[in-house]
């Protein structure tokens, strides 16, 4: 079988992983290779292997799903100015949640914001009863859990992040907010995605997004780092945070500028 057959069936065997079987169209947005194809020639060969198009049944699930986390987004956006993005990772993402399970996000902050605003974040889901998943708990139903947090600075995700995954979650991304183009940044600093889907990733990936005048410096032209009040008040609130979760940590990546509650083995 040539590598566009075996590009299919890897991605098939994926879906199957978690019980679903993805028609033409899925198949063209999650193809599992670091080889870029055409919709024309996917096609071709899903009708060649006698692969039936599958189409998606209208989900309910999903769709409830999917409104409640654009009407968190919508509050975050309006409450909080340090957040730049807000994406639904996970199976929501992927379009195929189960009705028991929670609700992954990502958020991106602004520089020296990222603990401060996770802090004043669980504390307004708290106030307005918003379900949230705790540190350490089991998901339940419907519950949101922010198991990605990154700051502008530290959109590359490291080396032990970098796989199949995460690869995923960064194609299928739904974005409830976005701002000054952080997701086309977030893409852009994760190029080493098309190891794994590269067909998916040069679709999404905008062409020309200018880097440089972006990114903010991360030293003064003294070349002395940045400190504000701010920082340090991020730098407290990170203590404080980080000290309650450090008896729990297993696999997680926590720092100053990013923070991974997902597990790091592929999927």
């Amino acid at each position: 079988m040539d590598q566009l057959g075996e590009a299919i069936n890897k991605t098939i065997k994926y879906g199957r992983k978690f019980g679903v079987e993805y028609g033409y169209e899925e198949i063209e947005e999650r193809l599992i290779s670091e080889k870029t194809y055409s919709g024309k020639e996917i096609r071709a060969k899903l009708r060649i292997m006698k692969r039936p198009d599958g189409r998606r049944e209208n989900n309910e699930i999903l769709i409830e799903k999917v409104g409640k986390a654009k009407r968190l987004g919508d509050l975050l956006a309006e409450k909080f100015p340090n957040i730049l993005l807000v994406g639904i990772t996970g199976s929501v993402a992927a379009g195929y949640p189960k009705e028991n399970q929670d609700i992954d996000l990502m958020i991106i902050t602004k520089k020296d914001s990222l603990w401060i605003t996770r802090l004043e974040v669980n504390v307004c889901l708290w106030l307005n009863k918003i379900p949230y998943r705790k540190y350490g708990l089991k998901q339940k139903k419907d519950e949101f859990c922010v198991n990605l947090w990154l700051e502008e600075e530290s959109l590359r995700l490291p080396n032990n992040r970098q796989n199949l995954r995460n690869a995923m979650d960064l194609i299928l991304m739904k974005q409830m907010v976005n701002k000054n183009k952080i997701y086309e940044r977030f893409l852009k600093e994760n190029e080493w995605a098309k190891k794994y889907v590269a067909t998916g990733y040069n679709r999404k990936n905008p062409n020309g997004t200018n880097l440089s005048a972006l990114r903010a410096p991360l030293f003064n032209k003294r070349g002395r780092a940045r400190f504000s009040i701010g920082n340090v008040i991020n730098w407290v609130a990170f203590g404080g945070q980080y000290w309650y979760m450090k008896r729990k940590l297993t696999e997680e990546t926590v720092d100053i500028k990013r923070a991974f509650f997902h597990p790091k083995s592929g999927r």
